[in-house]
């Protein structure tokens, strides 16, 4: 029990950052000692919480310095990762794109050595895993977007040490990679080669044996996430399991009765013990062909940890060993309690020996995806009906079949049994295809965190052979998940929140029974943010848009649509630019909904406007407020618009807050008593230009900007007809979204 609570003791300082807990600690270690109790807990709690606290601390304080934010540095850098290569479509012309980790240093205002996620546009040429350079890079603080849903990036990057983002701008004489790092690349290239005959094994084959994923399309990611298989792809525990476990059979079976009998003294031990030898080393090289990556480095832990079990003939509940092996890997690498996937794979063991307990009848293999399927939904805001079949069927295929195939014929240079393991792929494909297509992703509602809690709970007292409470009972922990809904609003109420998408916009105005998206915030090959925040939101408040409006067709506004579900009532004022069935607005449509009026003010029905001034601009007023979301109208359009304005409380400002929009002919006629600027952090156009803040300032107007508060949500209903006004970053703010500060609460 010390070892685990020293454990969520070093959590929790990670997660919270603050002092209190520790001086907590202080003080109940030195009353155990005055009064002569049991002072060892205290002690390992309170060490636990001050190490997590100064490994928080030294991580932030590591990051690239706000001075330095958006500024080209010249460094000395090595490729420490292998890089992912892709063509792709960008500012109207093909281009090269190459993402990188680099480990670099040698800049006098950023000392150390630091981990950089760099992108290369058109590099010539390409760069390769281990090479050594000097390299002109314009880097950025790891700020990421921040929203009530979605992925929290600078929370990521902090898990995985990563200092900073950039692009990089030229590089200097290159010196030709060597080692381990350049063998991994050539290795992954000679696989794809192999198996030239089979796109999908050409993409697969890499990732399964070094953990290059950057041959994967989009149609196979989208496969393996929608049938919640993805973790097939990233070698992790599983893999190192699987190789541990035909190396150790292999070793008790064959290798290890041989050896014994050319060398008699090794009687002394058990076919279990020299069992783990090989196995061992077998996943001690699988970790090095991934290049040790976290989650094969946690295995190795696990393993060993097992094996010197068996070899002391020392018998440890797999409880102690599991807490063993996590206090280990927080350790060593603290801030990965941040990671989700950290907690993904520790509770995938703890799910199989609490399932294994006490339930001998092989049950596992069927219980234990629908556990993981909560638990996906929970960490990573997605999950599938088809994802207890699919692991069913594929992680016995994989396991018995394309990984042993795919590193046998790595380690024997066979073509023939890669071809066999690509064929094992092409299968898996083809499963996951049919499953699709019989059980597309569901999208019934994602659980919050305490929520989600509560249901994984439930599954979990379900599952347990034996229970002290009446299964009965068990449906009154679902209370959390299925209450899940935002704040219900009054007749008349309603609710506007401006989405943290970067440099683009995504906006939600939500009446008491109705939901309107105005755009859909920015798109890039293979992604968008409307997967990433905008239906993760709508998933989890268990919403869906009764109307979408794009204000026009630039992707920073547009980019999102093809993430939306088929079948919404849209309209944009560039339909024919929007990649989605969409009609056209116009001045004069109108509708009510519970009491809240929405209007389009602009563009004319017969003007021949295009681009920004193009944009929807849509007034919506309830009896406690009013607002104006605008899009990207310059100048020209707020003129001509003029007459048909009227004050309102709260509007989006116009392009971004550009220094071409945001006339003073429109705050005189509008009187804002807010204004909001949906901008990206540190973005190459500099918006809102200083002109506009300092002219909003000078009317008296509040600027708010999502760059700096994250999701904004305004709220009218209240008895005052004030609105309530929730900014993310401030009222959810955590350590990591801030610079380093030891703070005491």
């Amino acid at each position: 029990m010390r070892v685990w609570l020293s454990c969520a003791a070093l959590v929790a300082a990670c997660w919270l950052g603050v002092l209190w807990p520790g001086c907590l600690l202080l003080l109940w270690w030195l009353v155990s000692r005055w009064r002569g109790r049991q002072w060892r807990l205290p002690l390992c709690l309170m060490l636990a919480y001050g190490y997590g606290i100064f490994q928080l601390h030294a991580g932030l304080e590591t990051r690239l310095p706000l001075s330095l934010n958006g500024e080209t540095l010249s460094l000395q850098a090595r490729v420490v990762d292998l890089p992912d290569t892709q063509q792709l479509y960008r500012y109207g012309k093909r281009q090269t794109r190459q993402r990188l980790l680099l480990d670099v240093w040698g800049e006098n205002r950023w000392p150390g050595h630091h981990y950089v996620r760099a992108s290369a546009y058109d590099l010539t040429p390409l760069l390769h895993a281990g090479d050594r350079l000097t390299v002109q890079a314009r880097l950025f603080v790891p700020h990421g977007w921040y929203n009530q849903a979605g992925t929290d990036r600078a929370r990521q990057a902090l898990a995985e040490q990563v200092d900073a983002r950039g692009v990089i701008k030229q590089v200097g004489p290159i010196t030709p990679g060597q080692g381990l790092l350049h063998r991994r690349e050539s290795l992954s290239r000679w696989l794809a080669a192999a198996v030239v005959m089979s796109p999908s094994g050409q993409a697969v084959l890499p990732a399964l044996v070094v953990g290059d994923r950057g041959a994967l399309t989009d149609s196979l990611r989208h496969g393996f996430q929608g049938t919640g298989t993805a973790h097939l792809l990233a070698i992790s525990g599983l893999h190192v399991a699987i190789v541990a476990g035909w190396l150790w059979w292999l070793g008790r079976w064959l290798l290890m009765p041989l050896l014994q009998w050319l060398f008699p003294r090794w009687r002394r031990f058990t076919l279990q013990q020299l069992a783990w030898g090989p196995a061992l080393a077998a996943a001690a090289g699988y970790a090095a062909l991934a290049g040790f990556s976290l989650p094969t480095v946690r295995a190795l832990i696990m393993l060993s940890l097992l094996a010197l079990c068996q070899w002391l003939r020392v018998r440890l509940a797999l409880w102690r060993v599991l807490g063993l092996a996590l206090l280990i890997v927080l350790l060593l690498f603290p801030l990965s309690s941040l990671s989700m996937s950290l907690w993904l794979s520790f509770g995938a063991v703890a799910v199989i020996a609490w399932l294994t307990t006490g339930r001998p009848d092989g049950r596992l293999m069927l219980w234990l995806p629908v556990v993981m399927m909560v638990a996906g939904g929970l960490l990573f805001g997605q999950w599938s009906w088809s994802s207890p079949l699919a692991n069913l069927l594929l992680v016995p295929l994989y396991a018995m079949l394309v990984i042993p195939l795919a590193l046998l014929g790595t380690l024997a240079a066979s073509p023939l049994l890669l071809q066999a393991a690509a064929t094992g792929v092409e299968l898996s494909v083809l499963v996951m295809q049919g499953l699709l297509a019989l059980m597309p992703p569901l999208t019934a509602m994602l659980p919050g965190p305490l929520a989600g809690l509560f249901l994984l709970l439930a599954v979990l007292l379900w599952l347990t052979p034996s229970l002290p409470v009446p299964r009965r009972l068990l449906p009154f922990l679902l209370v959390p998940w299925l209450g899940q809904r935002p704040p219900p609003l009054a007749q008349g109420a309603m609710e506007v929140i401006f989405f943290d998408v970067g440099q683009g916009e995504a906006v939600v105005v939500r009446t008491r029974q109705h939901l309107l998206l105005y755009d859909t915030g920015p798109g890039w090959p293979g992604g968008s943010a409307a997967d990433y925040v905008l239906l993760p939101w709508l998933h989890r408040q268990g919403l869906r848009p009764d109307r979408v409006i794009v204000s026009h067709g630039d992707s920073d506004h547009a980019g999102g649509v093809q993430a939306l579900p088929a079948g919404l009532a849209m309209l944009s004022g560039e339909p024919d630019r929007v990649d989605y069935p969409a009609g056209p607005c116009h001045r004069g449509q109108h509708w009510r909904w519970d009491g809240v009026g929405f209007a389009l003010l602009w563009p004319e029905a017969d003007s021949d406007v295009s681009g920004n001034n193009a944009s929807c601009v849509l007034q919506v007023r309830s009896r406690q407020g009013s607002v104006l979301l605008t899009g990207d109208i310059e100048t020209s359009a707020e003129y001509r618009m003029l007459g048909q304005l009227s004050p309102v409380d709260l509007l989006q400002l116009p392009h971004h807050g550009s220094h071409s929009s945001s006339s003073a002919a429109l705050l005189r006629a509008l009187s804002p008593r807010w204004a909001v600027a949906t901008v990206g952090f540190a973005n190459r156009f500099h918006h809102p230009s200083r002109e506009v803040v300092a002219r909003l300032q000078r009317a008296g107007v509040t600027v708010l900007r999502t760059d700096r508060d994250g999701m904004i949500v305004f709220r009218w209903g209240a008895v005052d007809n004030a609105p309530l006004i929730t900014r993310w970053r401030l009222a959810h703010g955590r350590p990591w979204h801030g610079p380093a500060r030891w703070r005491l609460w």
